[in-house]
């Protein structure tokens, strides 16, 4: 690697990560990312507020941006210790649903012992046809999710790699790339095609691909913890948080 790993660096590409995909408005308090073309989609639109000092203002200013776009107003974690003792209480005053999630945190850091399938044939999508729309639509997200997609792919760090058997689409997964740190997100195998090794062998093809590509440091970000075993299995080691996972959202 070109230097060692450092956790506040890989939370901040973390942070503003959305930008790739949606609009951003920086604040004094934080970042507002939205995307009225994408109302659905939670990523495309939600706050992330870095300076807790003022929180009332701060979630009462959320609230309203969001609404007067016709969004529901939605927060993400901010990544920092204690970070809902400290504004856990404006939340509740304004009305907020706080959800806290077991999602974790994994880097690349050994050797994954996944190997190819033959049959599974991988390459790296530049522009998505109406068939891999059509299986987005409904197996994976809907039609939001293709929106995200389809700005993802206007960027060049972007890299969607697909499976394919035959000429069918089985799997896919995804790697965004950013200075020093690289993501790996979008990881999916379509339920007619489970049980034959397909997620394993497309998380072993997409470390080899990050791997010549560049020196990064490659890590996720898992929102799955039955899923957790298969990142462990690829190379992946959980990293240690000194954070709660949560986002919270107002009803419209």
């Amino acid at each position: 690697m070109a230097f060692p790993f450092n956790m506040n660096r890989m939370l901040e590409t973390e942070l503003r990560f959305p930008q790739r995909f949606t609009n951003m408005t920086t604040k004094d308090y934080g970042m507002l990312f939205w995307n009225e073309g994408n109302k659905r989609s939670h990523d495309s639109n939600h706050a992330i507020i870095t300076d807790h000092l003022g929180a009332e203002a701060s979630v009462r200013d959320i609230e309203f941006f969001f609404k007067s776009k016709g969004i529901v107003p939605r927060i993400y974690q901010s990544y920092t210790p204690n970070e809902l003792e400290k504004i856990g209480t404006a939340l509740e005053n304004r009305g907020f649903t706080v959800q806290i999630h077991e999602d974790q945190f994994f880097l690349y850091d050994h050797e994954g012992s996944f190997q190819p399938v033959p049959e599974l044939r991988i390459e790296r999508l530049r522009t998505l046809s109406i068939d891999i729309m059509e299986t987005i639509a409904l197996e994976y997200g809907g039609d939001w999710t293709i929106k995200a997609v389809e700005r993802h792919l206007l960027s060049p760090s972007y890299h969607l790699l697909a499976g394919f058997v035959g000429d069918e689409l089985a799997s896919f997964a995804s790697l965004s790339v950013f200075a020093g740190y690289s993501r790996v997100s979008d990881i999916f195998t379509r339920d007619k095609f489970r049980g034959h090794g397909y997620a394993g062998a497309m998380l072993d093809h997409l470390v080899k691909y990050s791997h010549r590509i560049n020196d990064n440091h490659l890590y996720l970000y898992s929102e799955i913890p039955a899923a957790n075993r298969v990142y462990e299995k690829a190379g992946f080691s959980a990293l240690p948080q000194d954070f709660k996972c949560w986002t919270a959202y107002k009803e419209i």
